[in-house]
């Protein structure tokens, strides 16, 4: 019995083979491919791409061959690994003084030309051989060797990139299961922190209301204040949720829409018909398709900015649009306090938040903008910021156009 080829790192080898995880007696098109490729172009009637495992060696593509397992003691591709060379090749095995009198060499169908290219990395520990069988002598010239080295190459690449992918696939396994139990955990908090915000702020309007007559100027503010407390403290976790909420969003891009339509409509929800309130719609509307709540959440956001961040008498908030062949274009341009240059990447950033207060003295929890920038994100477009602090800010976004 011949004695059985070991790759000198052998455990190694094996431990590094199972963190591929792949059925190795599964055939893939592609490895099917590049191997007839390999065999016709190098002129052989047969190959395999074999993968050599602790007791036996499976065969993950055939060409001319219809085999089952091999015999890892008998198996020229045990000893093409073993051999530490680039290419094993032998031009007629009935010469080699090791295996004339070999089973394969002397069957019916001998092997008796044979060239294999060990599969590996920079890690130097084969997986298997990729290789091309002859039953008559032949020989290789110089670039014929070469060829059959960049196969192999090619072939070690596709199983890193299904490695990577089954390693991919675990952790998107893992994260759903996290996101779940976090959703789950941030929608149980919210629920019970915002029962007893609730309940101060019903309470602050009680004692107001029952003990005004008693109460001095500083007690009062001592409850609006409260108030003024609880009702932030509601907005950030509703925020917090919007933004979690954003990550997760399967977005719908079969919407069918115009974007004036949908402006108006953000203009009635934001109470926006003012005296002291001048909203710019675009002059030519803009037909959409997209996920339209994903665009009212972005353009909600921006304009209630626009409104918040303003210190003028009367507040100018236009919005202007343009598309191209494979985006929309939407600029939401304000009057308003600006952003210093050194914060407009920032201000995207969750809980990044700028030193000024709103209109009303409050001061933002740095979210609306990071959840903006997500959806953005989703809609395949980007978000840009242009300002001066005094002179207004431009947002502009795009957003990808459905196809189909």
């Amino acid at each position: 019995m011949y004695p059985a080829y070991l790759h000198p790192l052998e455990g190694e080898r094996l431990e590094y083979l199972d963190s591929f995880e792949v059925d190795w007696q599964l055939a893939t098109k592609d490895l099917d491919q590049m191997l007839d490729l390999a065999c016709r172009m190098l002129h052989v009637p047969k190959g395999l791409i074999s993968i050599v495992k602790e007791d036996v060696v499976d065969f993950k593509s055939q060409y001319g061959f219809k085999l089952g397992k091999g015999n890892k003691k008998l198996s020229f591709c045990s000893y093409a690994i073993a051999s530490g060379k680039e290419i094993y090749y032998i031009e007629d095995a009935t010469k080699d003084e090791k295996l004339k009198n070999h089973p394969y060499v002397t069957a019916p169908d001998p092997i008796k030309f044979y060239a294999g290219v060990p599969i590996k990395d920079e890690n130097d520990l084969p997986l298997g051989t990729v290789c091309i069988i002859d039953s008559k002598p032949r020989q290789l010239s110089k670039d014929q060797q070469e060829s059959l080295i960049l196969v192999s190459k090619m072939i070690m690449r596709h199983l890193q990139l299904h490695k990577e992918k089954r390693q991919l696939e675990k952790k998107q396994i893992v994260l759903r299961e996290k996101n779940a139990l976090l959703k789950n955990f941030a929608h149980v908090v919210s629920h019970d922190m915002k029962m007893p915000l609730a309940s101060m702020i019903l309470s602050s309007d009680l004692i107001r209301q029952k003990y005004k007559d008693r109460l001095e100027d500083d007690g009062l503010k001592y409850l609006a204040g409260i108030k003024s407390a609880a009702f932030s403290m509601r907005d950030y976790i509703e925020n917090i949720l919007t933004h979690y909420e954003s990550e997760q969003m399967t977005l719908n891009t079969k919407d069918v829409f115009d974007l004036n339509s949908l402006l108006l409509h953000i203009e009635e929800m934001l109470g926006m018909h003012r005296d002291d309130i001048q909203f710019v719609i675009p002059e030519e509307n803009l037909d959409m398709k997209c996920d339209e709540a994903a665009v009212e959440q972005i353009l909600l956001n921006l304009i209630g900015n626009s409104l918040k961040y303003n210190d003028q008498d009367c507040m100018r908030v236009q919005v202007t649009a343009a598309e191209t062949d494979s985006h929309y274009r939407i600029s939401v341009i304000d009057n308003g306090v600006g952003i210093p240059e050194d914060k407009q990447r920032a201000v995207f950033e969750l809980f990044s938040t700028l030193e000024n207060t709103d209109r009303n003295g409050k001061r933002g929890h740095g979210i609306g903008l990071s959840t903006v920038k997500i959806l953005v994100e989703k809609l395949g477009g980007t978000i840009i910021c242009k300002s001066k602090l005094g002179h207004g800010t431009t947002f502009t976004f795009t957003v990808a156009k459905s196809i189909g």
